[in-house]
């Protein structure tokens, strides 16, 4: 199984993105101080001719400034923000590595524009497997797409997590996007893992709109319904979908 991430690209971006607020943070905080000089140390006082548009120009430049500072901030902070790579599906790479051959491919990490972020998408001849990988803890039980979790008064209540529903909607999201690049309708599917020890977590499910499995039963799992066929799409729309995912 081919294991890829569009990690380093995000990266570039961030860092792009970090230099490009230094810059828009340095310009903004420059015409703002010379604002501030020009109140400070007028150069013109009323009743003169320009003073007028004098006043405009330096309250344009100090109130200008501040907000070209602010929209800079904002700026660094996305960046730092930004997803660069995800070890929970990492792992589960590491693991479906040991069961699948190289007609499959793994990519970690998708965020696009008109899909979101995704935790991982699977490609291969049965068609593309969307992921929502959860790294909690506890006693969970899953009916159709609601959620309730155990709390320490043995009471089940609405867990705090929406894994099905989360993964409902990149299901959906992918389908679009692989229809508006003429990519046709390739079967998606979706599932949900939890990749803690099954001690550590546990899980009933009744009727589930989403598989739900534990990451060290998830070839069991996938079985049953994506790996139940292999001859749903041909190599070449396997690697136009690859392709597309990860930008190529």
């Amino acid at each position: 199984m081919e294991n890829v991430s569009p990690a380093r690209a995000l990266a570039r971006r961030s860092r792009q993105l970090l230099q490009l607020a230094f810059v828009v943070i340095a310009g903004g905080v420059f015409v703002g101080v010379t604002g501030l000089a020009l109140y400070v140390v007028p150069l013109a006082v009323p009743g003169n001719s320009i003073f007028p548009f004098y006043s405009f120009m330096r309250g344009m430049m100090l109130y200008g400034g501040v907000i070209v500072a602010l929209i800079g901030l904002g700026l660094a902070v996305r960046s730092y923000f930004t997803r660069v790579d995800n070890d929970l599906a990492q792992r589960t790479a590491l693991y479906l590595n040991q069961h699948l051959d190289n007609r499959y491919w793994f990519v970690r990490n998708v965020n696009k524009s008109d899909v979101g972020y995704i935790d991982a998408v699977l490609v291969g001849p049965p068609g593309v497997l969307i992921f929502r990988i959860v790294d909690n803890e506890g006693s969970f039980r899953n009916e159709r797409a609601d959620w309730l979790q155990e709390n320490r008064r043995a009471e089940w209540l609405p867990a705090r997590i929406d894994p099905t529903r989360d993964c409902v909607v990149d299901v959906k999201a992918m389908r679009e996007h692989l229809a508006r690049n003429e990519l046709g309708s390739p079967p998606v599917f979706g599932v949900v893992v939890f990749t803690k020890d099954p001690a550590l977590v546990r899980i009933a499910v009744k009727d589930p709109t989403v598989p739900v499995s534990h990451l060290s039963t998830l070839i069991d799992t996938l079985r049953d319904n994506y790996l139940a066929r292999e001859d749903r799409i041909d190599d070449k729309t396997v690697l136009d979908i690859v392709d597309l995912i990860y930008d190529r």
